[in-house]
């Protein structure tokens, strides 16, 4: 039996929100905001950590390098999460693990309200309703709540017992795991994580990520091509 073939199309974060159905939001060179300040910090301060792998750092490098520079402030209107227990759960997990992730958690905390929360499609391998168990946000990027279109960085959150479909990315894309998960990066089979562990997907490469009995919650970022 064939494999199911994998579609380009089915990259992470095809959907873009709701920006091409309704129109632009307007945008403003406004400060930014102190709460998506405080999430780029904390995320940065684990992802460029001595500990980090050679390319995960590379790349995360390169994108908290552009980050330095604010970009416009996009004056939308957040959408509601389905999953938020689920989030509460795993940022709860996530304080309890201690400095530097309780200050992650606390800064997702602050922002998660301000997030535009999208679904992606389902796909090869996928979980039973995977449309309605998971939600992507765009904290820095394409319609996010900072609109730029040099860098991505953003959030994922997945209920118990998910996986994501296997799909081939555009972007060399870094995820940081701030919660037990399992992920297929760069055709290299599954490798399981916990809270802090790094994995790096190369662009044009198979990617995939799965949690059994605990919500999913990573961060992830790339540069646009």
């Amino acid at each position: 039996m064939s494999k199911p073939r994998l579609r380009r199309e089915a990259d992470l974060l095809l959907h873009r929100g709701t920006r091409a159905a309704s129109g632009d939001y307007p945008v403003s060179r406004a400060r930014r905001p102190v709460a998506v300040q405080r999430l780029i910090g904390a995320l940065g301060n684990i992802m460029l950590s001595d500990a980090a792998p050679f390319m995960e750092k590379f790349v995360a490098g390169k994108v908290f390098h552009l980050l330095q520079e604010p970009g416009a402030i996009a004056n939308k209107p957040a959408t509601s999460l389905p999953l938020a227990p689920q989030l509460q759960f795993a940022l709860r997990n996530l304080a309890l693990t201690g400095e530097p992730f309780a200050e992650v958690a606390a800064a997702i905390n602050d922002v998660a309200k301000s997030l535009e929360w999208v679904a992606s499609k389902t796909g090869p391998f996928a979980s039973i309703n995977i449309e309605h168990t998971h939600a992507h946000a765009v904290v820095a990027g394409i319609s996010g709540v900072e609109e730029r279109s040099d860098v991505a960085l953003g959030l994922t959150i997945m209920a118990p017992y998910s996986r994501f479909p296997d799909h081939i990315q555009y972007r060399s894309r870094v995820f940081l795991a701030l919660s037990d998960c399992e992920f297929s990066c760069d055709d290299k089979g599954w490798q399981r994580g916990s809270i802090g562990s790094i994995f790096f997907n190369e662009a044009g490469h198979n990617v995939a990520m799965r949690c059994t009995a605990r919500p999913l919650l990573a961060a992830w970022c790339h540069v646009e091509r």
